[in-house]
């Protein structure tokens, strides 16, 4: 300072000035230069950021200049966002090398019609330098870009084919796959194939296409922007022809059967309709002679030819039939064979003393029609068809032979046997022992029709023991518990199964005891007990079932008895209205009917019928108002003989002559009259036994 003071005389005004100079100086050098870790001093670098060269929707190409008075090492690239003034700190950058000059650098993975900020970049070891922003906007998506596989596994109506989705264009493919039409240029209007989403390879199958014909095919990819076709290949499906297949060697041979079948290795082209072997005496059958009907489709299948005869050469081919035609295998030949038959003997079942239940049952006929067959039998070991024998018709499968005429405690060896033109086999041998004889076994049945001197009864005989039943019927008594043929008996004819008996000469209401018997020649046995009462002898004026009898019937078994006593010292016909009832019969028997008719008419009330209907007397409630004939009865049999305790009063009966007027009867005099169903009458309820 001294030394300035020297040179110019300072003032303080002067003294600012000058050091205000020296600070802008020294910040103007260290400005214009920078200094590295090693102490070399550097101008900064110029970064400018250049204009896109190529902008698509999802890239674009830009790059930038750098500029500096020396050469430096500095990286270099493009930083980017969707807000202003990208820096290097965001993922979203590129590096390209380091050095002076221009670059290029592409930005990829953009979103399509966005706006994006951009700038280039240079950092050094001191300091990052951006270049000037610039604004683009992506482009729009495009359509896809695809191409058409070519066609392969082609036949009478399908073909293989598929495509590539190389580029999605910009947005999502949503639907991909192949359009076909015999048209050129086909498009996804005409018959198409979906093969799911994405940008990939894909195959597809195209199916309903018509026999030799030519198809045009394009793969095709749908997304936001469109539907993009690849290029056109064309095709030509299969002629059908008749299908290819083989014949099965023959097995399984019998007399009358035999097994093959077919392998259609080829439907050429064409659904198989029908399929089978066809086969005959001569050589080279078709389906005009004997065939199976196996089905449909391709592949294997099994065929069972039958109704062959035996001992005989047959020629058998496969055939298959589409719409182009039928189709024959190779030709191949059996000879069916003949044997005696096959057969097993059933054991013996249902013996008794005399008689046993055989058969047999055939699994082979031998290869000709079995003529006979049944069973034969010995007291010997084994019997032939030279011994007893039974007859049991022609064919195979099984049978029953019912076996007679056997010794009773004997045994008896037994063989089925059957015949052909072969000759006569037996089955395996069984032997049974016949039961000895026993006394029958037998039910009594149950005793109806009773009266007070006659009843029915019966038996049931199951089983004779092995010997004829020579005696049956039953026996009774009202002294022992367990009556015998000593006491009372009918007597009904031999043998078994069931019989009836009448039982007669019996006491009125008394007590009997009742067994069933059968007599062969092991004895006699007797059924269960059963016991029943004879009826009471009816007569009229007898105290019965709740009151007095009035009326017996022809059988003298049933009747109709009187209440002892009136059940009304006057009540009305009817319940308030004139109506038509119906209960118009007058006969004996018809009371009950007639009642059931009214009350049905009428309904709930307090009338005359109702009051029959609804009594509860002396332990019996079926009780009903007399028809005239039953009234008639009541005043001859029991009122003109002082009985029944009646009034000599009029009464009504159930039997109506209009809808205003019915029939009642005088007790006193006996005269039968019509009244007016409105005026009050007495009522004597009856019932039926």
């Amino acid at each position: 300072m001294k030394f300035i003071k020297k040179i110019v005389k300072l003032t303080p005004e002067s003294i600012c000035i000058f050091l205000g100079l020296w600070i802008i100086t020294i910040c103007l050098s260290s400005c214009l230069t920078e200094e590295d870790q090693t102490g070399i001093k550097y101008k900064p670098v110029t970064v400018e950021t250049t204009i896109p060269t190529s902008i698509t929707y999802n890239s674009i190409e830009i790059g930038g200049k750098i500029s500096a008075p020396q050469e430096r090492n500095d990286v270099r690239g493009v930083c980017w966002n969707t807000l202003p003034n990208p820096d290097i700190n965001s993922p979203k950058k590129t590096t390209v090398g380091k050095g002076l000059g221009e670059f290029k650098s592409t930005i990829t993975g953009l979103t399509a019609n966005t706006t994006y900020y951009i700038r280039a970049y240079a950092v050094s070891a001191l300091s990052t330098v951006y270049g000037n922003q610039i604004t683009v906007k992506t482009t729009l998506a495009t359509t896809a870009t695809i191409t058409t596989n070519p066609i392969t596994a082609i036949t009478t109506s399908t073909a293989m084919c598929g495509g590539n989705v190389s580029s999605d264009g910009g947005s999502n493919v949503s639907m991909k796959g192949v359009c076909w039409s015999i048209t050129s240029n086909p498009t996804t209007s005409n018959s198409k194939t979906t093969d799911g989403a994405g940008a990939s390879s894909f195959s597809s199958t195209i199916t309903g296409l018509l026999t030799n014909t030519t198809y045009y095919v394009r793969a095709y990819a749908t997304n936001n922007s469109g539907t993009a076709y690849g290029s056109q290949v064309s095709f030509k499906t299969a002629a059908i022809t008749v299908p290819t297949l083989s014949t099965n060697t023959v097995s399984s041979i019998t007399t009358s059967t035999a097994l093959s079948g077919g392998n259609i290795t080829s439907d050429g082209g064409a659904t198989i309709t029908s399929r089978g072997v066809c086969w005959s005496t001569s050589s080279s059958p078709t389906t005009s002679n004997s065939k199976t009907s196996d089905g449909t489709g391709s592949n294997s299948y099994s065929s069972s030819i039958t109704g062959l005869l035996s001992n005989t050469t047959y020629y058998v081919r496969a055939y298959a039939t589409n719409s182009a035609g039928t189709a024959y295998g190779s030709q191949v030949s059996f000879k069916t064979s003949l044997t005696i038959p096959a057969l097993s003997t059933t054991s013996a079942s249902s013996i008794t003393t005399s008689t046993a239940i055989s058969g047999g049952s055939i699994t082979s006929d031998g290869g000709a029609t079995i003529t006979a067959r049944g069973v034969c039998w010995s007291t010997g070991s084994s019997p032939t068809t030279s011994n007893s024998k039974t007859s049991n018709g022609t064919g195979s499968g099984s049978y029953s032979s019912s076996i007679s005429g056997l010794l009773s405690n004997t045994t008896y060896y037994v063989r089925a046997y059957a015949t052909n033109s072969a000759g006569t086999a037996y089955g395996g041998q069984v032997s049974f022992k016949t039961t000895a004889i026993i006394v029958p076994v037998l039910s009594t049945t149950t005793i109806s029709s009773i009266t007070s001197s006659t009843a029915l009864g019966g038996g049931n005989i199951s089983n004779d023991g092995g010997g004829s039943v020579t005696g049956r019927g039953v026996c009774w008594s009202s002294s022992t518990t367990s009556p015998t043929i000593s006491n009372s008996t009918s007597s009904n004819g031999s043998g078994i199964g069931s019989y009836s008996c009448s039982i007669t000469g019996l006491t009125a209401n008394t007590t009997y005891y009742v067994r069933a018997y059968a007599t062969n020649s092991a004895g006699t046995s007797y059924g269960s007990v059963v016991s029943f009462n004879s009826l009471p002898s009816f007569a009229i004026g007898q105290s019965y079932q709740g009151g007095i009898i009035f009326y017996v019937d022809g059988t003298g078994l049933h009747g109709l008895i009187s209440a002892v006593s009136d059940q009304s010292s006057g009540i009305r016909w009817y319940n308030g209205s004139y109506l038509t009832t119906s209960a118009t019969t007058s006969s004996v028997g018809y009371g009950n009917t007639n009642t059931n008719t009214i009350v049905s008419s009428q309904g709930t009330g307090s009338y005359a019928a109702r009051l029959c209907y609804d009594l509860s007397l002396n332990g019996y409630s079926d009780w009903f108002l007399p028809s005239r004939s039953e009234l008639s009865l009541m005043y001859t049999n029991l009122k003109s003989a002082g009985l029944g305790g009646f009034s000599s009063v009029d009464y009504w009966s159930s039997t109506e002559t209009s809808s205003s007027s019915a029939y009642y009867q005088s007790f006193s005099t006996g005269t039968v009259s019509t009244a007016t169903k409105s005026i009050t009458k007495y009522v004597r309820a009856i019932r039926a036994f």
